[in-house]
């Protein structure tokens, strides 16, 4: 590969990833906006509403926490009415945590919020930069599904 097509691919690496704490601010602003709580606390409702009910030690590995931090914010979770724990239909020892309904009126009304942030920035573009933006985000949504498809998951117990 040339290097200024390599020193070209470098760069929109780092574009790409200087754009993550970006898109994170509008998470934040979201959940700050709509009083969602902590954006961790969110992480793992949206977690659960995305996967389904998930045993707190995945949860603690997607989240980057440990255990017993992950252990604590669940009990808030359910404290709060937001999460459920439910027995695992595989396991007799083990405990799935399912988002409550409660919990994902309070994701979906977080969404709303972050859509919300993003359509206005996106009302701002011109038909075309719409269309290119689209067609990116598509072209990147793949390259990433088709990425995560060839890793292997693992179950943590």
């Amino acid at each position: 590969m040339p290097t200024a097509t390599r020193s070209s691919d470098t760069r929109l690496a780092e574009q790409l990833l200087g754009l993550l704490p970006r898109l994170g601010q509008l998470w934040s602003d979201a959940v700050r906006d709509t009083s969602g709580g902590s954006v961790v606390r969110m992480k793992v409702l949206g977690a659960l509403s995305r996967s389904g009910p998930t045993r707190s030690g995945e949860l603690a590995v997607f989240c980057g926490s440990t255990p017993s931090a992950m252990t604590e914010l669940i009990e808030g979770l359910v404290d709060d009415g937001l999460a459920r724990r439910d027995d695992d239909p595989t396991d007799r020892r083990a405990v799935l945590i399912a988002i409550s309904r409660a919990g994902q009126a309070e994701v979906d009304r977080v969404v709303a919020a972050a859509t919300h942030n993003i359509m206005k920035l996106h009302d701002s573009l011109t038909p075309e930069r719409r269309a290119r933006l689209r067609a990116a985000i598509n072209d990147l949504s793949e390259i990433l599904a088709s990425s995560s498809a060839s890793k292997e998951t693992r179950n943590v117990r």
